[in-house]
């Protein structure tokens, strides 16, 4: 960038020649260049623009364009966000911003994108406000990341508060409960845990070691598995702590970085077994006692075997259906996750899956095919603004409109006619909402059939599962983040 302002054409340029620029202004050049970090000027009324190389990716395809042009001129698509800004730093007042939204103009489209600037006063030998010196950085990734890792959260959520047995999720080193299902505040006594520290929540855990055991887990990231670990759990407030028998498991939660940043945590209350095991061991040892003292009185021997054995066959009856139980709702949730899995994965309709606002969060590899799109170039997008829809004029406006509509919770059908990479297409179409337990939409489904009978991959939209009946995978959704219809 410096050659390239050196040889640019100042002279006829309102800024004149350099040689003439004011010391102050050489000097935030000088800076600006030399930094590694992106980095901009605005200079004089009209705010010329200059910058580092570090920072020409930021104006994109405007880039060189934009050099020496008035920023109003130069950030027309977002002036009214930061003419605002630039105006109060000409005043003297400098400003930083953080996660600010600009709707930038991107390949000829307009894109929400996310910053972290600020904004200096530069100031003359009089002390007098002569331009703008601006360093920042895009952090759009870091948004869309976390906007994801929040769904993904909302579906484990979901999910995890239908369980039966208790979950609860920690956040942070000092290990802030961010949800517990209703399970786990019975097993608490019916305390009220959420936003609240483990050690404030739960005081009397502390003594007994279990934020030692969170504490190790978190900083070595490995998971910690107890099994028949007492416990003493206050029940109801002021009373005593009562003793509870558990089997649990503290598992560590990683961010996009890999960092241990959460702990989440499965229990089984196996209070009622301990003290079945507990008294099966007491009756053994009662039982010997009295074979010890009562020798001699066989049919006492012999109604105490009984009753042993009787005992025991009743604890293996129990465990034996239990488990029985227990395989059976395995082998059902397996199937129910297959079918769901195999609906999701045809090839004889396109599927996905918009969040409320109507942004495309999944889509089946043959929905991609039709458009000869990859996941990752249509998830985020409007659905109305994807390939399946932007080639057909007035096909945007009315999908659009389609799913304002589903939004308030009812199914919308029409016929389309839209324009795909392989030609003109007629298609029975539907948008509706899903709901979960409480009845709130929480996603919508488009779904399409073609018309005139075509191969499967000319169909255009299918139904998709809500979040509490999609195939079990790491978030409680298909087995990648994905987005189409």
């Amino acid at each position: 960038m410096g050659e390239r302002i050196r040889g640019f054409a100042w002279d006829a340029h309102p800024m004149g020649p350099p040689q003439q620029w004011p010391d102050a202004l050489r000097m935030a050049l000088s800076l600006c260049l030399n930094s590694s970090f992106p980095t901009a000027i605005y200079w004089g009324p009209d705010m010329h623009v200059l910058y580092n190389d570090a920072w020409s990716v930021i104006p994109a395809d405007k880039h060189p364009w934009i050099l020496g042009k008035p920023a109003h001129e130069g950030w027309a698509d977002i002036w009214d966000i930061v003419g605002p800004q630039f105006r109060q730093v000409l005043s003297g007042e400098g400003l930083a911003l953080y996660e600010q939204m600009l709707p930038m103009a991107r390949g000829g489209k307009t894109r929400e994108t996310w910053w972290n600037y600020s904004l200096t006063p530069i100031r003359g030998a009089d002390s007098s406000v002569g331009g703008i010196f601006n360093q920042g950085n895009e952090i759009t990734e870091v948004i869309v990341a976390r906007r994801q890792r929040e769904a993904e959260l909302a579906r484990w959520r979901e999910l995890f508060a239908q369980a039966p047995v208790p979950v609860a999720l920690l956040r942070g080193a000092k290990h802030v409960f961010e949800f517990a299902n209703l399970a786990y505040q019975r097993l608490v006594g019916g305390r009220d845990v959420s936003g609240r520290p483990v050690a404030e929540a739960l005081p009397e855990v502390v003594q007994q070691g279990f934020l030692e055991l969170l504490d190790g887990v978190y900083r070595s990231g490995e998971p910690y598995v107890g099994a028949g670990a007492v416990v003493q759990l206050q029940q109801r407030e002021n009373a005593a702590p009562e003793e509870r028998v558990l089997d649990f498991i503290y598992q560590p939660m990683r961010n996009a970085r890999g960092e241990v940043d959460g702990i989440l945590v499965l229990a089984t209350d196996v209070t009622e077994r301990a003290r079945a095991e507990s008294a099966l061991r007491l009756s053994n040892w009662q039982l010997g006692e009295e074979r010890a003292r009562l020798a001699s009185l066989m049919e006492a021997e012999q109604r105490a075997r009984l009753a042993l054995r009787r005992l025991t066959e009743t604890l293996e009856m129990q465990v034996k259906d239990r488990t029985q139980e227990l395989t059976r709702t395995l082998l059902t949730q397996q199937a129910v996750a297959d079918r769901m899995r195999a609906t999701f994965a045809t090839d004889l309709i396109f599927q996905g899956f918009l969040d409320v606002e109507g942004m495309l969060l999944d889509s089946n590899p043959a929905s991609l095919a039709a458009i000869r799109c990859s996941l990752p170039q249509v998830a985020g997008k409007p659905f109305w603004d994807t390939p399946w829809f932007t080639a057909t004029p007035g096909a945007p406006e009315e999908v659009r409109r389609a799913v304002e509509k589903a939004r308030t919770g009812q199914k919308v059908m029409l016929p389309m006619t839209i324009q795909l990479p392989g030609g003109e297409r007629r298609f029975q179409f539907s948008l509706r909402p899903v709901f979960n337990a409480r009845r709130e939409v929480i996603g919508l489904v488009p779904e399409a059939v073609e018309l005139d009978g075509a191969a499967p991959e000319r169909t255009v939209l299918a139904d998709v599962r809500p979040a509490s009946s999609r195939p079990p995978t790491a978030a409680g959704a298909p087995s990648r983040t994905r987005a189409g219809p």
